[in-house]
């Protein structure tokens, strides 16, 4: 029989969590009769006793939100893989639907102005939404764009998992490719320079694009790359989430890579606070662990079920889309 091809993320997923029966079209191998996904939770890192984070459920999405991001007044929003739409949730609370987007919305950005950007999966294409709710197609990227950024003259980026590129759209709606990354580009952002970094989840490393395009790599990953974040400073982050990873990495400006900490199993998403302490959403262990700029590792708090992304507002708490119970969840 022809074996279904996966689209992002459920290509991702089904590598992650399924047996073997999948394994020839996944980018690692998954040893006959072992899952990835059960391997990760077996060899979870116990943190030691403390005290937590205040964890709450923050409001609901739509189905299966794969992507959040808070804009500056607090409002917290996610792209819902399944809805293909995008929940508000404002400071009290209240959800409700902004707007449509293209097909299967998986990460979302939102610009210092307040529209919201998606990356549509399964349509190929960028979604923008105003803050009134007016919906339109903003303009097309390369193969499975897996991650979406916003610079700060607003510009949009997306990390082309298929296509190991990155698409450039301008304001107004221009597509170019920016440059070229390393294999299965899954995350991306984007530095107060402009400066570009995509995790590539295939090929454990960090590419580095300029805003003239040049591409280079930055530096080496744990494995598989899944998530990345950038501090005030220019260092970067990733979050590890392949085999027996459940790390971050860190990648200074000059390309040195180290250990950051460790962290909960599987970690999907990163974020880093304006202190410089970097945050894990753990798919697998419905917790968010915190990793200090000296690289102590503890256990924020507790989630909703599968916290597939994550970010930080500028009051410091921390906001993850959790997949598989369509719910946000707050720590602070």
């Amino acid at each position: 029989m022809r074996r279904k091809q996966l689209a992002w993320p459920d290509y991702l997923i089904a590598c992650q969590t399924m047996n073997d029966d999948l394994s020839p079209t996944c980018p690692l191998t998954v040893r006959t009769g072992f899952s990835v996904a059960l391997l990760l939770s077996a060899l979870a890192i116990t943190f030691p006793a403390g005290a937590q984070a205040a964890s709450s459920i923050f409001g609901t999405t739509g189905s299966y939100p794969t992507g959040i991001a808070v804009d500056s007044s607090g409002n917290v929003y996610t792209s819902n893989l399944d809805s293909n739409t995008v929940t508000k949730i404002t400071r009290t609370g209240k959800s409700s639907v902004l707007g449509r987007t293209g097909g299967g919305p998986y990460a979302i950005a939102v610009d210092k102005t307040g529209n919201v950007y998606t990356a549509n999966n399964y349509s190929n294409n960028v979604t923008k939404i105003t803050r009134a709710g007016k919906s339109s197609t903003l303009g097309t990227t390369n193969g499975s764009p897996s991650a979406i950024t916003v610079d700060k003259a607003g510009n949009v980026y997306t990390a082309n998992f298929l296509s190991d590129n990155v698409t450039k759209i301008t304001p107004n709606g221009k597509s170019s490719v920016l440059g070229r990354t390393a294999r299965g580009p899954s995350a991306i952002t984007v530095d107060k320079a402009g400066n570009v970094y995509t995790a590539n989840w295939i090929a454990n490393n960090v590419t580095k694009i300029t805003p003239k395009g040049a591409s280079s790599v930055l530096g080496t990953t744990g494995n598989g790359p899944f998530g990345i974040a950038v501090d005030n400073a220019g260092n970067v982050y990733t979050a590890n989430n392949v085999e027996d990873a459940n790390t971050v990495t860190k990648i200074t400006r000059a390309g040195k890579s180290s250990t950051l900490g460790t962290t909960g199993a599987n970690p999907f998403a990163i974020t880093v606070d304006k202190a410089g302490n970097v945050y894990t959403a753990n798919y697998d262990a419905n917790t968010v662990t915190k990793i200090t700029r000296s690289g102590k590792s503890s256990t924020l708090g507790t989630t909703g079920r599968s916290p597939i992304a994550i970010t930080v507002d500028k009051a410091g708490s921390i906001f993850t889309a959790n997949y598989d119970s369509n719910n946000v969840s707050k720590l602070r």
